[in-house]
């Protein structure tokens, strides 16, 4: 397991939730063309504040590598407890955030979490481990 994948599993998770999130809440509301349009607007936004919002978690994650790593375990074990680690970590930054939307935010940037995971380990598993 090397920090590549850490890197991929962060972008794709960024750039994935907010689009798990629309969706959400187009499931939930009058989805309109007009409410698309606003999405694409808000969308870098959204990237922004992801990017700021998780960036202690996956500090943490960043040790937590070296860490497993250092101890020799299991590529597939260190990956799946890095991604629960991330999706709890999910959870505590957009509960202490509150707001009217937090759970759905929650629900969808940890359905990116476990997609991107589940993607990056299977289709990237053949990566020379350093």
């Amino acid at each position: 397991m090397n920090l590549i994948f850490i890197i991929r599993h962060w972008a794709f998770t960024l750039l994935l939730g907010p689009f798990i999130f629309a969706i959400i809440n187009g499931l939930n509301t009058n989805w309109s063309s007009k409410n698309l349009f606003d999405f694409f607007q808000i969308y870098p936004l959204m990237i922004f504040m992801g990017l700021l919002f998780s960036l202690p978690t996956y500090i943490c994650i960043s040790i937590l590598f070296t860490v497993f790593k250092n101890k020799k375990i299991q590529p597939c074990c260190a990956k799946t407890i890095l991604m629960i680690i991330v999706v709890i970590g999910i959870f505590i930054t957009t509960g202490l955030i509150n707001g009217t939307v937090w759970f759905v935010l929650a629900i969808s940037y940890s359905i990116s979490s476990i997609t991107a995971g589940i993607f990056l380990m299977r289709y990237f598993k053949n990566e020379t481990e350093s």
